[in-house]
């Protein structure tokens, strides 16, 4: 079982080899605590981007996007505004795969969803798979 800042670690990982396959050159920021996690670079645009490890449950994948902390000062919950970060990866452990999102895709809400497989049933033209987000090279225009 990882902790938290493992799951960060791996996710990182794996989103930087996700971009370096696809040809996307990756930088690290020196600081900690900023509202990215990378910097991608293609063809000379560059993109700041979010890194989160996520758990499928029920065939889904519920992205959060806030980060919740205690240190001696209290509680703290920082809630992901608009334009914090240009596109969000997501890492899924369970396949072993990297998802990009563009930030302009999603509204401010603290947790997106993504299907890995099609529900049974229902209104599926509303859903968002998660196999439809993982080419990143799309995002750099």
């Amino acid at each position: 079982m990882y902790t938290k800042k493992e799951k960060g670690n791996v996710g990182l990982v794996k989103a930087i080899a996700s971009l370096t396959v696809q040809k996307i050159h990756v930088s690290i920021p020196i600081e900690e605590d900023l509202k990215y996690d990378l910097i991608a670079e293609k063809n000379g645009i560059c993109k700041t981007i979010q890194v989160r490890y996520c758990t499928p449950s029920k065939g889904a994948l519920a992205v959060k996007l806030k980060s919740v902390w205690s240190n001696k000062k209290g509680n703290h919950i920082v809630v992901r505004q608009k334009g914090d970060f240009d596109i969000l990866a997501v890492y899924c452990p369970s396949n072993d795969k990297v998802y990009f999102i563009d930030d302009k895709d999603f509204k401010n809400t603290t947790v997106i969803y993504f299907r890995l497989s099609k529900p049974k049933g229902g209104n599926q033209h509303k859903i968002r798979m998660a196999e439809d987000y993982l080419k990143c090279d799309k995002l750099f225009y």
